[in-house]
């Protein structure tokens, strides 16, 4: 009878543990969107020569449902808070890395924005700053009030679409969730073994005596 409750127990407890892992998984998965780990220019950076483009580098592929990288949308406005826009051409796709052309306008603080198709399939958007500081008798762009029309069906602005807002930090957080349900799964299967071991050692036990 004890070898029995111990047994019952021991598989009641990785029950319940495989239960809170799974559980917990969706959650995880959810909240693992891809996410930006590199930029040109960086974030909080000061640019002093005049860049010919932008990149933004993700930890996974980006999507590019339209073949020709207008699934993403990546806007250099500013500087200085004001809506123009210094993008001159359309965003391109290559693995995990979305790049535009740009020509940047009068000195400042310039935010740089965009909207992808995560791995996952679900859009993910978010922007940085940068701060450009031309040396003396660079040419300044004047700019657009618009974004290049790159044949996007509907609008072509990130502030009408619809998105999900992810960092390193939420990223970093779904694998962290991911990694806390996997070791709950393994910690259910090691404790499953060592009830079976104890119960094996005991009923030989009572066998000789």
């Amino acid at each position: 009878m004890k070898k029995i409750s111990v047994l019952r127990a021991g598989t009641a407890a990785a029950a319940l543990a495989v239960a809170v892992g799974l559980a917990v998984l969706p959650a995880g998965s959810a909240s693992a969107h891809d996410f930006l780990v590199s930029s040109s220019p960086a974030a909080g950076s000061t640019v002093t020569a005049p860049p010919s483009n932008v990149s933004l580098t993700f930890n996974d592929l980006v999507l590019d449902l339209s073949g020709d990288g207008s699934s993403s949308i990546v806007e250099v406005t500013g500087p200085d808070a004001t809506t123009t826009h210094f993008e001159t051409g359309c965003a391109s796709i290559l693995g995990r890395t979305v790049s535009v052309p740009v020509a940047l306008g009068d000195a400042g603080v310039y935010a740089l924005s965009w909207q992808i198709v995560s791995s996952d399939g679900h859009p993910v958007s978010n922007s940085i700053t940068f701060t450009y500081a031309p040396p003396a008798g660079a040419v300044a762009a004047a700019g657009t009030a618009a974004a290049p029309d790159c044949g996007r069906a509907g609008t072509s602005t990130l502030g009408a679409l619809p998105s999900t807002t992810t960092s390193a930090s939420d990223g970093a957080a779904g694998w962290l969730i991911l990694a806390v349900a996997g070791g709950i799964v393994v910690l259910a299967v090691l404790a499953v073994g060592v009830v079976l071991l104890v119960a094996r050692r005991r009923g030989k036990s009572e066998e000789k005596s």
